[in-house]
């Protein structure tokens, strides 16, 4: 019995020392994993929710723990608030360099200082701008289309690709030479888009890459048909995984089959910082992703000192890196201290969300603040009329004092008040181009003044454009109907009216380029319109929101139905947002590109069936490990067992 009872403890501290073994295996292979950070459409939110500094945190964390971190940007970074727009993106491109980014791609937004701008940007970018698809007029790419990094004996290459909307998500006029001739493309021809990047794949593979990730602006399905992550994964090959943005979409993980019937792995982090994205790429190459909502507070083992991180209780005792946090305040407090002064005040939100389910309603329905902006336009520029698109209205204005940044945050765009002779034709056209997607959303969705009219969304869009997002007419009947100016007169289609508008509308090609270089008699303000807006709120109004802008849904200028007799509204999925806690959401110029939030919007919520996908894949690693530690345990089980067996059959008895 002593031999058999000292045989089967052997067996058992085998058994232990082999689990023991997997355990520490487990453990060494976890610190060999690849890891890779991901941010999207920050819009400058510098010190929202995580913010810069605790992002900076937790990559440091994260470097303690694993041997090759990397950090990437799915671009809109540089514009978006005070910080990018006063510096021209310069201030953000500091903070991007202090966080050591090694690869960032091009959003639609930073294009919205010029692309001369850019391209003296791009230089003070320390690890510059990667992209496939914006190409100059002999179609040759701008930047680098891909980047491999080497991490351990892994090359990782890095492809990255910008939505072609930029064109209109941006600023038309910045793509052309002064005879209005396009100078640059997205590869936005039939089947380009898709061809150049899977050419800069290629080539990737043939260098080496182990991995290839699309460091993609792109959007997910429900706001960017036609160049969306899901339709790019599906008619390209070799690509392992899309870290993508513009749709501000939170999308932890979602698989999409590849044109060979492959899985590729979708994923988003949705904007402002709400969320860290973490990739984890394994020894045999396999992908999980989640999403961190929480930066964790160091530990012991991971040797950052007290005094180099702190708790943040303005942003509810967030985690963050105190160096990042005191260089955010000084760069902050260098362009806010002008910004602070109030210019006014309001007794009630003025809002760009609807009231009853908080999601944006800007771009697809009339609001209060929607109202005020457009009267403003028409006040100032002396017009018959206004047409403002809704993309270009960014953040609510909460009840309260209103201030120059408060206004800013309402226009973070650096445009200019505009007017000009357009026909009634020009102007039912544009209302028909922004009620296209109507009840989702538009950028150039018309918010007006001094107008009125209906949308009826039982009517299937016929809108066409071309390939350069430029307006060629509507094919079948009009959406858009009984458009009439304020005195209840009809709008009539063959005579002239004097329009305000943004300079983005009238002279830049903004919105399909309906009215730009198809007006007359055209004047364009000084000033900055957030300035001349602040002005008419502390001049002209007194310093007072009227009480007949009270109502969030507006004065009922405009009416949606859906062929039925009651007007039928169809909520977003982007929750609303403030001045004082800065946009979250933001793919389009002075907004032309539809955005949505998932909740956690900016576009479309993520489907349960994705979100699930999400918790699978992102747990994908626990799971591995467990089973790594359990098929340890049972072999040697077996093996106890077996021997056993083996020590019965030769004799061995129990002795009494």
């Amino acid at each position: 019995m002593k031999k058999i009872t000292f045989l089967m403890s052997g067996i058992l501290l085998g058994t232990q020392l082999l689990s023991a073994g997997a355990i520490s295996s487990t453990a060494a292979d976890a610190r060999e994993d690849i890891v890779i950070l991901y941010t999207n459409d920050v819009h400058c939110g510098v010190n929202d929710v995580i913010g810069y500094d605790g992002l900076e945190l937790y990559k440091r964390e994260m470097e303690s723990l694993h041997d090759h971190v990397l950090l990437v940007d799915a671009g809109d970074a540089i514009q978006g608030d005070t910080v990018g727009g006063m510096t021209q993106g310069e201030g953000i491109i500091s903070l991007l360099n202090e966080l050591d980014y090694d690869v960032a791609t091009l959003g639609n937004h930073e294009f919205d200082y010029s692309v001369n701008r850019l391209l003296e940007l791009a230089p003070k970018l320390n690890c510059g701008y990667t992209c496939c698809n914006f190409l100059d007029r002999f179609g040759n790419a701008v930047f680098e289309p891909y980047r491999i990094l080497s991490a351990g004996e892994k090359k990782i290459a890095f492809v990255g690709a910008v939505t072609p909307e930029t064109f209109t998500g941006s600023t038309p006029t910045y793509f052309q030479d002064d005879k209005g001739e396009y100078i640059y493309s997205f590869a936005q021809g039939e089947g380009a888009f898709y061809s150049v990047i899977q050419q800069s794949v290629d080539s990737a593979r043939a260098e080496g890459a182990d991995v290839v990730i699309l460091l993609g602006h792109l959007g997910e399905d429900e706001v960017a048909k036609g160049w969306s992550a899901q339709e790019v994964a599906a008619n390209t090959n070799h690509i392992d995984a899309v870290i993508d943005g513009h749709s501000h979409s939170v999308t932890e993980s979602l698989i999409v089959k590849s044109k060979d019937g492959e899985d590729v792995t979708i994923t988003q982090t949705g904007t402002k910082l709400n969320n860290i994205g973490k990739m984890t790429i394994s020894g045999d190459n396999r992908i999980s992703t989640e999403l961190i909502s929480e930066v964790p507070a160091p530990t012991a083992d991971m040797n950052i000192p007290d005094n180099e991180w702190m708790s943040d209780e303005a942003r509810n005792g967030r985690n963050i890196d105190r160096r990042l946090y005191d260089m955010i305040y000084s760069l902050k407090q260098e362009v806010s201290n002008d910004l602070a002064v109030k210019v006014g005040h309001t007794d009630f939100d003025l809002t760009i969300s609807d009231p009853e389910t908080g999601k944006r309603a800007i771009r697809r329905a009339e609001t209060n603040l929607g109202d005020l902006c457009a009267d403003f336009y028409k006040k100032e520029m002396n017009a018959d009329l206004c047409i403002l698109n809704g993309g270009s209205i960014r953040v609510t204005i909460p009840a309260g004092d209103i201030t120059y940044e408060t206004i800013y945050g309402v226009f973070p765009f650096f445009n200019y008040s505009a007017s000009a002779k357009v026909t009634g034709q020009q102007i039912i056209d544009f209302l028909e181009l922004g009620a296209s997607n109507c009840p989702d959303e538009n950028g150039a969705f018309a918010q007006v003044s001094g107008l009125s009219y209906e949308i009826d969304t039982s009517v299937q869009s016929s809108v066409k454009k071309s390939e350069f997002g430029v307006f060629e007419g509507v094919e079948g009947a009009y959406r858009v109907r009984n458009v009439r100016l304020s005195d209840g007169t009809p709008l009539a289609p063959d005579k002239s009216y004097t329009i305000a508008a943004t300079d983005y509308l009238l002279c830049n090609g903004g919105d399909a380029g309906i009215f730009s270089k198809n007006c007359s008699e055209l004047k364009v303000s000084e000033e900055y319109y957030y300035i001349l807006f602040a002005n008419y709120i502390r001049d002209f109004l007194d310093g007072e929101i009227p009480a007949e802008y009270s109502d969030p849904r507006g004065q009922g200028r405009i009416t949606i139905t859906d062929g039925s007799a009651s007007p039928s509204v169809k909520p977003t999925t982007e929750p609303a947002t403030s001045a004082t806690a800065e946009t979250t959401e933001q793919p389009t110029e002075s907004g032309s590109v539809p955005s949505t939030v998932q909740p956690a919007t900016g576009s479309a919520a993520t489907p349960d069936s994705a979100s699930n996908t999400g918790a699978s894949v992102s747990n994908n690693g626990a799971v591995q490990t467990g089973q790594a530690v359990i098929t340890w345990i049972v072999l040697a089980s077996v093996l106890a067992l077996c021997a056993a067996a083996y020590l019965i059959s030769s004799g061995y008895k129990q002795e009494p």
